[in-house]
């Protein structure tokens, strides 16, 4: 077989690292590679990597972000001849002239037990939802989202502690090894294609940095989820400290918690200098955070940054109307600076 690779990240480069290394062993040959750029605020980046890689093995590249920029059937399939095309890490909509042409089909993966949780943010939600595990299912890219026929599957366990980049390193581990497993059984005479129920299909919305901001009037096991789905390098669980964004890295149910019959959700109600936590309360318990960070600044201890037991995270109602009336009282200053005279 002759396999083009078109991807990005880290688990798209240990996946063309174990193409290249199978190319190397006579499995079959990697005729080239397209390497997507990643977003500009992603910090984990491998276009650099997967650039060496491809030079090592002497392996035709082309970078590119959005594939609008050259014939890319005709580099795929005329000038790679491509029989089978491997999609990992990928953003994009891959234009249609490529994948219904490549004549084994275009192998994508999706961070879920297709049909379940189509759509974005697959890992994420699971771990938001408190999912026992994550999933990753390789399948057949086609025209609707996710809905592809199903290659293999392989399920990531997702402990009670695990957060976003732990689940992820276990992505990583599945994806490599249902491709090549996969591709092992395409050459011995084709992998197995299984058509989804499309009845069974459940799907998740986009996240935006919005849907991070902490509910303190939450259950303490859905804010420590939060947290833990949006672990650096996503984009952090937020909430805000004296009128200002503050990010959650680490946090957790905290082991022996009082019964506090005066509740206020928010409300700081322990703090260990030594240890540097600081407890806060929910809507039901009491959550210990661990590594927060102002956006810009380097992340710290929380005990080393909140240091009143009378303070509170999040904004009450009224504080959110006190900011939207100065923010408007200094609007109508500066247009009535702006305004010309007589």
């Amino acid at each position: 077989m002759r396999i083009v690779f078109i991807g990005s990240t880290r688990r798209g480069y240990l996946t063309l690292e174990a193409l290249a290394e199978r190319a190397a062993a006579g499995a079959h040959e990697l005729v080239g590679v397209v390497s997507l750029a990643q977003f500009p605020n992603e910090t984990d980046r491998f276009e650099g990597q997967i650039a060496a890689l491809a030079a090592a093995h002497d392996v035709p590249l082309v970078e590119t972000q959005w594939m609008k920029d050259r014939d890319y059937r005709a580099l795929i399939l005329d000038e790679w001849q491509a029989d089978l095309a491997v999609l990992v890490g990928v953003r994009i909509l891959l234009p249609d002239e490529v994948w219904t042409a490549v004549p084994r089909g275009c192998w994508t993966v999706h961070d879920s037990p297709l049909p379940a949780y189509r759509g974005f943010a697959p890992m994420n939600w699971a771990i938001l939802n408190g999912e026992a595990e994550a999933a990753v299912t390789l399948f057949v890219l086609s025209e609707e989202m996710d809905a592809g026929d199903v290659i293999a599957r392989a399920s990531v366990p997702i402990g009670p502690r695990d957060d976003a980049p732990t689940v992820y390193r276990g992505v990583c581990d599945a994806t490599v090894r249902v491709i090549v497993e996969s591709l092992a059984l395409e050459a011995a005479g084709g992998a197995p294609r299984t058509p989804q129920d499309d009845t069974d299909a459940t799907y998740g919305c986009a996240r935006i940095t919005d849907d991070g901001w902490l509910d303190w009037r939450q259950d303490t096991a859905a804010l420590d989820r939060q947290i833990r789905a949006l672990a650096p390098p996503w984009p952090c669980a937020s909430t805000t400290w004296r009128g200002r964004t503050l990010l959650v890295h680490r946090a957790e149910p905290a082991p022996t918690p009082r019964r506090w019959v005066g509740r206020v959700p928010g409300r700081i109600v322990g703090r260990d200098a030594d240890a540097g936590w600081v407890d806060v309360l929910t809507g039901d318990g009491t959550l210990r955070l661990h590594t927060v960070q102002r956006p810009g600044k380097a992340p710290r201890a929380a005990a080393s940054l909140i240091k009143s037991v009378r303070a509170s995270l999040g904004s009450t109602p009224w504080q959110q109307q006190s900011r939207i009336e100065a923010l408007e009282a200094e609007v109508k200053r500066l247009a009535a600076l702006l305004e010309p005279e007589g």
